[in-house]
């Protein structure tokens, strides 16, 4: 009976053990920093800059500009909408932020992301009951995978019925295109 209790214990620490490395993991503690990949064939610094920037085009939902901060602020406002829904008013806004830092000693391009939305609604619950609620969601650190999709409908501010937004959102869309020029110009993106 003891030799259970034990085996059940060991199990228990290589449980919790795993648990503690995938927390660490998903914060980043293990985030390979690059500069072990170097190629002679890497471009500089201001030819890289060049190449994201030229990326930018009216047709993207995105903007690319330089920063104080860091080499590269890249924006895209996925929804700002405000509507009249039935006794209420709405509005939802969702922002998607990537810092990209240009590490020239490693031939680096360092990317940081920030996805957050904000929602509120003022009216009732139904006819009778006033209803106030406000939430706001905020994610920083690296996105692994996300797509999205949503439309709304409602009165708009002119007081038309219709469509409020649609949106499509893809990391890929927006983060494939500056990770292939990096990485065709010999330059590791992490």
């Amino acid at each position: 009976m003891p030799l259970i209790g034990i085996s059940f214990s060991i199990l228990g620490l290589i449980a919790v053990g795993a648990a503690i490395w995938v927390m660490l993991w998903g914060m980043g503690f293990f985030q390979y920093l690059g500069g072990n990949k170097k190629t002679s064939s890497a471009i500089s610094k201001n030819a890289l800059k060049e190449k994201i920037l030229a990326l930018n085009s009216p047709e993207l939902p995105y903007q690319i500009t330089p920063a104080k901060e860091s080499d590269f602020f890249l924006e895209w406002k996925i929804i700002d909408a405000k509507w009249y829904g039935i006794f209420s008013k709405e509005r939802v806004e969702k922002t998607y932020h990537a810092f990209i830092l240009l590490d020239d000693s490693r031939k680096t391009a360092r990317y940081y992301e920030e996805l957050g939305s904000v929602k509120w609604h003022i009216g009732t619950d139904g006819i009778s009951a006033p209803s106030v609620s406000y939430k706001e969601e905020f994610f920083k650190g690296r996105i692994l995978f996300q797509k999205s999709w949503g439309v709304q409908y409602g009165i708009k501010e002119s007081g038309k019925f219709g469509k409020v937004y649609e949106y499509k959102f893809d990391i890929g869309y927006v983060r494939d295109p500056i990770k292939k020029i990096a990485q065709e110009n010999g330059w590791e993106f992490v």
